[in-house]
């Protein structure tokens, strides 16, 4: 097994390797990334969006909200990424192991996997042409960044900061505030000011 996760792989053949135990793993440029354990806080995070995520798609009918699903980047067969929160509106066939058509992407961002998240899943996301929203959402501080395509096909970027700020996703007609995304979490105690 640790030989055939040394050349790249398609995702046909990510899938037939992929062990089959608890640990989560994605495929990176035909390369297997194992995935770190999930925090606490991570998950307390992915429950209160899922929440309210899914109380806003009750309207939708047939749009749907999946924890730990896949995501295909266009015109790829080297990359599989598993987002933390995938909204999709299209039909979903048995035994599918991706979102096809994702309109809002999520990702918690953790020490471990930020600049991944950023440099590398970002940009592919981006080229998803039924993409219209991806939160980048901060676990150590009630942070999150909104990337929303606009109208003319170009990306801009919404920065909330604090319990008070309000998210609006327009890609399914949700509005809400950071308070409730980051309901019952710990954030890190920051040292104290040093008094001269």
């Amino acid at each position: 097994m640790a030989d055939a996760a040394l050349k790249p792989m398609t995702i046909e053949e990510f899938f037939d390797w992929c062990p089959k135990d608890d640990r989560h793993w994605q495929l990176i440029d035909g390369r297997p990334v194992a995935m770190a354990p999930t925090s606490r806080t991570h998950a307390i995070i992915v429950g209160n969006l899922a929440t309210e995520i899914g109380a806003a798609l009750k309207a939708r009918g047939r749009c749907t909200m999946e924890p730990g699903v896949g995501i295909v980047p266009p015109d790829r067969n080297d990359s599989w990424y598993e987002a933390d929160l995938v909204v999709s509106c299209a039909p979903a066939e048995h035994g599918q192991r991706y979102a096809p058509e994702p309109v809002l992407i999520v990702e918690i961002l953790s020490p471990s996997t930020e600049r991944e998240d950023r440099t590398v899943k970002l940009p592919d996301y981006r080229r998803i042409p039924s993409v219209e929203e991806i939160l980048l959402v901060d676990q150590q501080r009630p942070r999150i960044e909104v990337h929303r395509r606009t109208v003319d096909d170009m990306w801009s970027v919404e920065l909330l900061d604090g319990m008070a700020a309000s998210l609006c996703l327009t890609s399914i007609s949700l509005t809400t505030d950071l308070a409730a995304v980051y309901a019952n979490v710990a954030f890190p105690r920051r040292p104290a000011p040093e008094v001269p």
